[in-house]
């Protein structure tokens, strides 16, 4: 592989001669700013051999780097190895931006080139801001990767569905209604969203384009009398189309998009959401129309898409009763056959979906499953292979991160599970985890409090001992939309974005899930999804709290009981008899009886 990846990395660079190109830019994105994309946008995959979902590469012509978070250290480190391409860890003591390494490396009048498609317009501000003082050229029109990867696939076009009233909870005109009522106020003509699960959202459409977020390619413009959907034709239906035109939906070609706002887009005040908005978009727009006006904000739907209503909360309920089931089977299972049978890390994958695809209404994992034993828990984000494949012991960590989209919503769980007999470390350091976890989901704050200002209930007993964990706490998730669901999270270091800095309203689903890594030995990591709800109202203001969504019981044999406050057990003891009181009547009675003896009082 590594001899691929080097031929990969000459062929972009003649190509860059050609073109007179100092650097080439290949981020992860696809045209719509998706976090996780189908396999015809992996270019920066293709090119690197990088396989992790965030990441940028950069190559010059003699050298290349990839930037990455923290979640991926340790993974790209053993991928990039011998392929010439240097690691710069984001964030790290010393360790430039990208934006600050090319600012150094491109010389005066210098040129650059990333596909403009797949940047964002903010990104792409941050990039000519640095490098603006050298008069360099930022070139937009080619795609590299795209001209040298012969072999490329096809760009996905599957089916397009209705996600019923039933589900949803509210409807698309009531949805469209709103979103012009704040173009209104915006004073803008029309809105264009990019953004894929926005589109879904807003058109209470789903599909299956993006592997594991089930969402359809495509772009939206909302005018104030009309809303026009730019698809692959292919992969609506008929009787699809006509319920969308009922409700003043047009539809055209999916490539006719860029041609549209250029020509037939006459409205002069467009609002955009520069951060989920290519700059393509963006730099087509102003040159389209010598008196065109871009209002910029945040995406208008993308508060209303996270707060979920009383029907969505309720569904998800649901939804997380028979994840419950699934993985509770799944844990069974895997105690009850380890060192019985042979049960390697991807078989374990491939039980555990089974079980899901047992439950009513299921669409389909929410994510890849992370499956990863011993010092593969150690990696935040493993990515299982069939040449890293281990066969489980009878004896540390399986940590199982995994989720899955049913008709009534999209779950996200993560569980450590001891194989067997487990050190005293191990069951120390499993405990300091669960504290943070039972700590954060019982926290009680005012209306108006971030993110930011609960990640320390999560990391505390970590940091009273030096430790911690190099990933947010939690991410929002989507209603069978992207298990990664902005704006709401729970981090402790303020991001570009400041998602960590938006105040948590009343419906919010939010994952809690504080970790701890030791390289090269195992990982531990606890993950629930937390719904936010009121609470009391008094002279003091309106106070908050969580709700648990997830009902799959913790890791008795990892706990040590002394360690834990009395609040600390009776908040584990609690739950675990909420896990028996609503799981326990869905399972066999073999099942429910080891559930009983595992979710019994400490």
């Amino acid at each position: 592989m590594e001899g691929k990846i080097q031929e990969r990395v000459n062929k972009i660079r003649k190509r860059m001669k050609e073109e007179h190109l100092d650097a080439w830019i290949i981020v992860s994105d696809d045209y719509h700013a998706s976090e996780y994309v189908g396999t015809y946008f992996k270019c920066r995959q293709y090119v690197s051999g990088f396989t992790g979902s965030a990441g940028t590469l950069v190559i010059m012509q003699e050298e290349a780097g990839l930037w990455t978070d923290g979640r991926y250290f340790i993974q790209a480190e053993q991928e990039l190895a011998g392929s010439g391409i240097t690691l710069y860890r984001m964030e790290e003591d010393g360790v430039p931006s990208l934006e600050e390494f090319l600012e150094f490396q491109v010389h005066e009048h210098g040129s650059i080139g990333v596909d403009g498609r797949t940047i964002s317009t903010d990104s792409y501000r941050k990039l000519y801001q640095k490098l603006e003082s050298k008069q360099a050229v930022i070139r937009l029109d080619l795609d590299l990767a795209g001209e040298i990867w012969q072999d490329r696939p096809r760009m996905s076009c599957e089916s397009a569905w209705e996600l019923d009233i039933s589900y949803c909870g509210k409807q698309r005109e009531d949805k469209l209604l709103e979103i012009r009522k704040k173009l209104e106020e915006k004073k803008a003509g029309c809105t264009i969203i990019s953004s894929l699960d926005d589109i879904a959202w807003t058109l209470n459409i789903r599909g299956n384009d993006v592997e594991c977020t089930p969402v359809t390619l495509s772009f939206l413009i909302i005018r104030k009398n009309q809303a026009i959907w730019f698809v692959q034709k292919e992969a609506v239906s008929s009787q699809l189309e006509e319920s969308l035109r009922r409700d003043g939906i047009i539809l055209y070609d999916y490539w006719q998009f860029y041609q549209f706002i250029s020509e037939e887009l006459d409205e002069e005040i467009v609002y955009l959401d520069p951060a989920r908005t290519n700059i393509l978009i963006s730099e087509t727009l102003k040159k389209s129309g010598t008196n065109r006006k871009i209002i910029e904000g945040t995406e208008l739907t993308l508060l209303p898409k996270a707060v979920k209503n009383t029907v969505e909360v309720k569904n998800m309920r649901q939804a997380h009763i028979k994840d419950a089931v699934a993985c509770t089977k799944f844990i069974y299972w895997l105690k009850t056959n380890i060192g019985k049978q042979p049960v390697t890390e991807l078989s374990a994958v491939k039980k555990l979906e089974e079980f899901r695809q047992m439950q009513e209404h299921y669409v389909g994992a929410s994510f890849q499953t992370i499956s990863g034993y011993a010092e593969h828990g150690a990696l935040p984000h493993y990515s299982v292979t069939k040449e890293s494949d281990a066969e489980l012991k009878e004896n540390s960590f399986l940590l199982v991160d995994s989720g899955g989209h049913y008709l009534e919503g999209t779950t996200d769980i993560t569980r450590t599970i001891a194989l067997g007999p487990l050190t005293e470390q191990q069951k120390h350091h499993y405990t300091l985890v669960l504290k943070g976890n039972i700590r954060l989901a019982a926290a009680k704050f005012k209306y108006g409090c971030a993110g930011i200002q609960l990640d320390y209930l999560a990391r505390e007993a970590l940091y009273k001992e030096g430790l911690d964990y190099n990933h947010g706490t939690g991410h929002g998730v989507g209603y069978l939309l992207s298990v990664h669901e902005p704006p709401n999270s729970i981090r402790c270091k303020i991001s570009a974005g400041k998602e960590e800095c938006i105040k948590l309203e009343e419906g919010m689903i939010t994952s809690d899930e504080p970790g701890l890594y030791l390289e090269g030995s195992y990982g531990i990591r606890i993950e629930d999804l937390i719904v936010c709800k009121k609470l009391e109202k008094n002279a003091y203001g309106q106070f908050m709290g969580f709700e648990k969504l997830s009902l799959v019981p913790y890791e008795r044999e990892a706990i040590i009981r002394e360690e834990l406050t009395e609040e600390e057990r009776l908040l584990i003891n609690k739950y675990h008899a909420k896990v028996l009181r609503t799981i326990g009547p869905l399972l066999d009675e073999e099942e429910r009886r080891w559930l009983e003896i595992v979710t019994a009082e400490l």
